[in-house]
């Protein structure tokens, strides 16, 4: 059985929206983005981050940075699922959409999936990690905190209405300040 990842970038704050604000990515993080993505059988985004995901993934094989390079080859390879819940034009190479017409889409959607691969990355946006928390459709979470106070912009866990315990599996603190925490459940 496959797991679901929710892997974000946040400030200090638990904002985690205007992200190129404030996120601050450096050579270390983007060679643990490469070694995860080396690990992820299928990435979901939501409808409205897939649009500008897919263009920045697919100009960024064409980056100046090798590393990001090779990120972009990943991203671009994987399979991805758009969660929405309208019709979407599919612009990345292997994507394809999940319509979600009620709450037991995605659940029943999202349990199919798992049982066909080991590692599903959600990667954004907003709205999607917050039906993800609220729903309870998550396995692991792997947040980036920045050393920012945002102040402004939407909070990860707004939406959650319960209690959710996690165990804090591993972390890493980076040399700009960064610090990415692994969670399960």
């Amino acid at each position: 059985m496959g797991n679901v990842i929710l892997t974000m970038q946040l400030s200090l704050d638990g904002i985690i929206s205007d992200e190129f604000r404030w996120m601050m990515l450096n050579e270390e993080i983007f060679e643990d983005y490469l070694a995860y993505y080396n690990t992820v059988d299928t990435i979901i985004v939501g409808r409205n981050s897939y649009a500008s995901l897919a263009e920045h993934w697919k100009q960024a094989e064409n980056s100046s940075n090798s590393l990001e390079r090779a990120i972009a080859k990943h991203m671009n390879e994987i399979p991805k699922v758009v969660i929405s819940h309208s019709e979407v034009d599919l612009i990345w190479q292997n994507s394809r959409a999940i319509v979600v017409k009620d709450e037991e889409t995605l659940t029943r959607e999202l349990a199919a999936l798992k049982s066909q691969v080991n590692h599903i990355s959600v990667e954004s946006g907003v709205r999607t990690w917050q039906s993800f928390i609220q729903q309870d459709l998550y396995d692991r979470l792997w947040l980036f905190v920045h050393p920012v106070i945002a102040s402004e912009g939407e909070r990860l866990f707004a939406s959650a209405d319960k209690q959710q315990a996690l165990r804090l599996s591993r972390s890493k603190t980076y040399k700009n300040g960064v610090v990415s925490l692994h969670y399960h459940k």
